[in-house]
């Protein structure tokens, strides 16, 4: 049983892991956080769970979290034209309010959305050390808006000494950035500051003018060790961006054109959290603030304002029974609320949860778990969650899990009255039942290192809040269903080449009238292949394709996308990179009306002192 180490070392676990872990998905020994909440090795995990690590963000040259999403199988990415645009992250056809998002242990959903989706569009990969996407309904451990699965991100810490970037490219676009840190194992600090700008493109696809965006980030993190058994840690992010965005002008409108919109966002979050060691007992306590403030204006002139926070204060514990069991247990509070146009109202809730993992024989894992959730302004919610994991003979890993799923009706939906929006304070939570089962085969050797893995999901939503025009208002309405197959494999033949590969087959449907769900394609994949052909010079490609999608006011086509990257390392302090987006110049788009950049080239370097 791995020990857990709720302690300052899972503090320091993520920068560990970069210096040993190269494949974009977990495999073998690698630590996975996001499945149980606490330390384990992959193998013991019966989710499915993909990692990317802080070497495949600087190999891959991803400029913000959505793009190396992109890559994960699973994942699907919906984003409102280049950079700025609204990016939402659909696992397994959830949508993105059935999405939830924990950045160092903080949800950052944004409670004034009209589902409560976080919108991507501005975070950036400064300070991000690793990303797991955990598949599946996790309501057990994570709550609401866990139906599709959970996207845990952790930033860097104390690790890493004080670096630098600079970027410039196509379209007036600039990017730069910079960390400093100080400290050891028992007192750290860090600070990060990164910025984009860009004259764009149009974002509506029948548009003539370019749409600019720029936006400036920062992270802080800091700890310090209290004495043998307690640990104590800060963390905070902010972004502050400005969009130019377009709409939909007379004389129809109806469609996608050239408008003199804009939209300025303000998102910050704050945590604060406690950590205890004794022995067989470890545990956390966080109490977190995160809020965001946005304002659309149409010709200076404000059009739309929305403001949601989130106060919630959890507290996570576990405890060792021996050395092949133990148990997690938890509680969590929490209060939101919501200012949108005129309409000004909160929410509390509270949950109570518990799990048992055993380990019965040395290769074999099984946890179960139940949680209830009560809130202020509906029924509260039961769910339960089993999963199980057997590293079998012949290097290979089965995997299985059944777990159910709940999203809470946002305050907007229950509340809205504006533009002929009719209240329904009636609504209901919508719930999921969802299972997986996979096989993941191992190579471990001198001529071959990698892996293969198939995982067969499905997943029913009951209750599905949508809204209907008929009765102008949101209700519990539709039944949803998805299944399908993943598929990924890795392999590292040697003399610095290797190559991942990732299919999904995703077929997500409304029960009710057979029709794709919107903006899921059927069929996606991507295809990275490296290669360092000389001592310190590396070359990769990554080849995307993402197939047709049902979408309003039209379908999106399918598109194949392919992306040069190279690097330099000149000295320990200084390497040049350089890219090449899009080298194919396709004409494609996300989100249907919305423009996609064509080709595009960037170059920059990287300073470390």
């Amino acid at each position: 049983m791995t020990n857990l180490r709720i302690s300052f070392s899972l503090l320091f676990m993520a920068f560990a892991l970069t210096q040993t872990a190269e494949a974009q998905t977990a495999t073998g020994d690698e630590l996975i956080v996001s499945a149980t909440r606490t330390q384990n090795q992959f193998e013991e995990v019966g989710s499915s769970v993909s990692l990317i690590n802080a070497a495949d963000i600087k190999l891959r040259q991803y400029p913000f979290v959505s793009d190396a999403l992109r890559d994960a199988p699973g994942v699907s990415i919906a984003r409102n034209s280049s950079y700025g645009g609204v990016a939402s992250a659909r696992i397994r056809g959830a949508s993105s309010g059935q999405s939830l998002v924990v950045i160092d242990g903080i949800v950052v959903n944004d409670a004034s959305a009209p589902q409560g989706g976080y919108n991507f569009a501005n975070l950036d990969v400064a300070d991000i050390e690793r990303i797991e996407i955990l598949r599946g309904p996790q309501s057990l451990l994570y709550g609401a808006d866990a139906i599709g699965g959970v996207i845990h991100i952790t930033t860097k810490k104390a690790a890493g000494g004080t670096a630098a970037y600079l970027e410039g490219g196509s379209r007036g676009t600039l990017r730069g950035g910079g960390t400093a840190t100080l400290g050891n194992d028992d007192t750290y600090g860090r600070v990060t500051i990164s910025g984009v700008r860009t004259d764009g493109i149009s974002r509506a696809a029948s548009g003539t003018e370019a749409d600019g965006f720029r936006s400036v980030s920062g992270s802080f993190s800091g700890g310090v060790a209290l004495n043998r058994n307690w640990q104590a840690e800060i963390i905070g992010r902010f972004s502050d961006s400005h969009a130019e965005i377009d709409g939909f002008p007379p004389p129809t409108f109806f469609s996608l054109g050239d408008t003199d919109e804009t939209e300025d966002t303000q998102d910050y979050a704050i945590a604060g959290r406690a950590l205890h060691d004794h022995s067989s007992f470890n545990g956390a306590l966080t109490v977190s603030y995160n809020a965001i403030d946005r304002v659309n204006r149409d010709g200076g002139i404000e059009t739309f304002g929305g403001e949601g926070d989130r106060l919630s204060a959890d507290y996570l514990g576990a405890v060792e029974l021996s050395d092949n069991a133990r148990v997690i247990a938890g509680a969590e509070v929490e209060r939101t609320s919501v200012i949108v146009s005129g309409v000004d109202e909160e929410a509390s809730a509270g949950a109570v949860f518990a799990m048992a993992e055993l380990k019965p024989i040395d290769t074999f894992t099984v946890s179960a778990g139940a949680r209830r959730d009560e809130f202020s302004n509906f029924d509260g919610a039961t769910t339960a969650r089993v999963a199980a994991a057997w590293a079998a003979p012949g290097e290979f890993v089965l995997r299985g899990s059944w777990g159910q799923g709940f999203r809470a009706p946002t305050l907007f939906e229950l509340n809205f009255d504006q533009f002929g929006t009719i209240p329904n304070p009636n609504l209901q939570p919508e719930r999921a039942n969802g299972f997986d089962f996979g096989v993941e085969k191992n190579f471990r050797n001198s001529s071959l290192n990698g892996f293969f893995r198939a995982t067969f999901f499905q997943t029913r939503v009951e209750d599905q809040i949508d809204f209907d025009f008929a009765r102008s208002g949101y209700f519990n309405i539709n039944e949803t269903r998805s299944r399908g197959v993943e598929l990924e494999g890795q392999v590292d033949i040697g003399e610095g080449f290797s190559a991942f590969v990732s299919y999904s087959y995703v077929d997500a449907v409304d029960v009710s009238t057979g029709l794709q769900l919107l903006r899921q394609p059927k069929h996606s994949g991507t295809a990275v292949f490296t290669a360092s052909p000389i001592e310190n010079f590396t070359v990769s490609t990554s080849l995307i394709f993402n197939g047709a999608e049902n979408d309003t006011p039209a379908p999106n086509d399918s598109f194949f996308r392919a992306d040069l990257r190279a690097a330099y390392t000149v000295s320990d302090s200084l390497e040049l990179y350089g890219r090449i987006e899009n080298i194919t110049d396709t004409n494609y788009q996300d989100v249907s009306g919305y423009a996609e950049p064509g080709l595009s080239v960037f170059g920059g370097l990287r300073v470390r002192l």
